[in-house]
Order: C-alpha cells, then structure tokens, then sequence
C-alpha cells in the first residue's frame, strides 16, 4: 500500500511545478514552494508503477493493439460510479483538452458562443479564443467560501450559446454538484438543443463525504446529448502521459468525433501510456480510495488550520480533488499595497497575479492567482494540496506567517 505521508522529491525530473524558471514566471521567486500545477507530489499506484518498470525493462516499444481498453474503462466506471456503460460507447483520446479541441471543431462553428462555467480552467478559454469562438462567461454564484449554481442566470446563459462546457466537479472551487443541478442543466441542455461536454477530470477523486454523479448518468433520465470526458490522469497521477476516454450519449456525435479523429490519425494511445491507462484501470481502485481519504484529510486540515489560525482566510467548497480557492479578500487590498509599494520586490511574476507573487515572495509558497480563472477572481489564489501532511503544514505556516505581515 503507498504511503501518503511519504511525498517524493521532483526537483530533478523535468517537472514543470518544480521548475524555477516557471515559479518564478508567477512567483517571483524560483525557491517558493511548489503547490499550483495540479499534479501530486504522492506516488502512482502500484500496478501502474510496476508496469512502467516492466515495459522499461523490457525496451521494446513497437506497435501496441489496446483493442481491450473500452472494456476495461467501462468495467472501472461501473465499480466506481455505479454507471453502467456500453464499451461501444467509449472512445479513446489523446487527453481530455484534445478532446474538447476536436468537440468544439466539430459541435460549433466559427463566432459561435461556448457556455463555460467561471471561474474557469483557463486552458477551456483559450480553447474557445484559439477556435475563433466566443466563450460565455457563466459565473457560478459565491458568497461566505460556497460557489453554486445560479439556475435563473443560467438559463440566460444558454440561451446565448450553441454549446456547454462544464467542469464537474468544478475546479478551481472543489464544488461537486448534486444530481438535482445536473438534471437541471441537462433538461435545460435538451430544451434548447445545445450539446454538453462535461470534463470530469477530477471526479474519480471525490472526497468521502460527497458523492460525484457522471454527467452521463444523470442524463440516463433526461436523454440530451452529452459527451463525458474522464481519465486516469489526476486520478493516479499519471497527468504528463495525456490519456482520456470520452462517453457518448448520442451515436451520431460519436461518429462525427471518430471520423475527425482518424482524419487526423489519433484514434489510439501510444504504448506507455496505453498499457498505463489500462493497468490503473484494473487494479487501482483500493488505492483510490485510500487517496481520495487522505486529500479529504488534508482540505479538513486546511480548513481547520484557516479558521483556527488565519481566520481572514477561507477555503472554499473544496469536496473533491487536490486543488482548491482560498478566499483572499479580506487581505487582498493590504496585499496589493505591499506588492505595488515594492515594484523590485516582486518583479518576476507578471505571469502571475498580485496575490501569488504576494504569496510567493513573503510566504515562499508557489500558488495560482485567482486571475488565471478570470480576472474577477483577483482575490483568489489556487492551492495544491496534494501532497504529504508535512509539506502542507509547512506552506500553511507559511502563508501564516505572511498575513501576520500585513497586521
């Protein structure tokens, strides 16, 4: 069984959160602590470790045949989501960004209009500027550390959009929406006949107490045409090898994906990362599991640490995942001055925000600016918490001891 308390060193091994030049980029200060690029510093599964081990022993890497994968995946989606789903309605696709690439090339058409809940994963708008589509920018409603669905101003929304994207559960906020919501969504979807994309990346790690409805299944009452996109990548840390499966409610929708897909010539993974996605599909559900207890802990941890200590401070939903807000309000303006009163002391880290050079450089703790999930956010930062107990206790210090700095 991994030992979650043991995070691994990843200084070394070309990884781009541990990369100075990248913290800095943020930061202002490439020797802040690493926790804003949404891998995990915990060890993979392993089955799927024992795998890479043993392909790279092996050193051959020809021609694979995965033939097998659909099967598998829907076996993994029955156990863990209680979900039900024919292995002719699951495709393969080289990660889940290229997969809402090759939806929105084939869903929507140039000057369209792309609902996308907000805050929002940025990589979501700039696959709508890249398309020459126009996103809708859908702010989820926020007040005292919950985001939620606003169902009146959502149904404005779509009526202005030819396609919904929806992240669930949610990042950057951990909101896992309840059934209620998503049937909600889906019936309005079906209304008005706009497609769905949920990217549910993150929804194999939903922590105990809360409980993650695949889009897919939800729609099993409602009949909309919806494409859920999942895979093993947060779920078993395995996020650098761009692996994913697409769920298709509508066979048509599914036909038109495939036909782009072997158009470009990706219709199947490559070896590695083929044989590791199947691997984490058969044998990681113990460990997952145990993971998805151990990232609970640590938001509680976080949680409680806040309230008790840095009570100006607020973790927000945060039910599923390893990344999560903080709520930065009542300290951003004090914040802002420090950073804008000392233009040297913070130069470096205009890719970042006010906020995450603040952070980086008085705390030394690398995290997002809330202003990469839009620019209203500006008082947000975005923390990792995937990693030891250790680790995350140092950072909190940290930031503790940076807010203290403003009194």
């Amino acid at each position: 069984m991994v030992d979650f308390n043991e995070a691994l060193d990843r200084s070394n091994t070309n990884s781009i959160k541990w990369n100075k030049k990248a913290i800095f980029s943020i930061a202002a200060n490439e020797d802040a602590l690493p926790f804003w690029v949404a891998d995990m510093d915990l060890p993979t599964e392993e089955h799927i470790h024992n795998k890479a081990r043993e392909l790279g022993d092996l050193g051959v890497f020809g021609y694979p045949s995965f033939d097998k994968l659909p099967s598998i995946a829907s076996s993994w989606l029955l156990r863990k989501h209680s979900w039900n789903v024919k292995s002719e309605d699951i495709l393969y696709s080289m990660g889940l960004l290229h997969a809402i690439g090759l939806l929105i090339d084939i869903l929507t058409l140039p000057s369209d209009s792309i609902l996308i809940p907000s805050p929002c994963y940025r990589p979501f708008r700039e696959l709508c500027d890249r398309n020459d589509r126009t996103m809708v920018e859908h702010n989820l409603d926020y007040k005292d550390g919950v985001f939620s669905l606003n169902r009146e101003r959502f149904l404005e929304d779509v009526k202005k959009s030819k396609l919904i994207i929806f992240c669930s559960p949610h990042n950057p906020s951990g909101l896992v929406f309840n059934p209620s919501d998503l049937e909600y969504v889906l019936s309005i979807a079906k209304k008005y006949a706009i497609p769905v994309i949920s990217d549910e990346i993150h929804g194999d790690l939903a922590h105990s107490k809360a409980h993650h409805t695949p889009m897919g299944l939800a729609n099993e009452k409602i009949g909309a045409n919806v494409i859920t996109l999942m895979a093993p990548s947060k779920t078993f840390n395995v996020a650098g090898e761009h692996s994913a499966i697409a769920v298709f409610s509508d066979q048509d929708t599914k036909q038109r994906f495939l036909k782009r897909q072997r158009g470009l010539w990706v219709t199947s993974p490559g070896y590695l990362i083929g044989e590791l996605t199947q691997e984490a599909y058969k044998h990681g559900y113990e460990y997952n599991v145990s993971l998805c207890s151990y990232l609970e802990e640590n938001a509680e941890l976080i949680r409680n640490y806040l309230n008790e200590k840095v009570p100006s401070l607020t973790l927000v939903n945060t039910s599923a995942s390893y990344v999560s807000f903080i709520d930065c309000s009542k300290i951003y303006e004090k914040a802002q001055n420090v950073v804008l009163s000392n233009p040297e002391r913070f130069k470096g880290g205009e890719g970042g925000g006010i906020l995450s050079r603040f952070f980086g450089v008085v705390a030394g703790v690398a995290m997002n600016d809330g202003t990469w999930f839009g620019e209203q956010w500006k008082a947000f930062v975005r923390i990792n918490y995937g990693t030891s107990r250790a680790r995350l206790l140092e950072a909190l210090d940290r930031i503790k001891m940076a807010v203290d700095s403003l009194a």
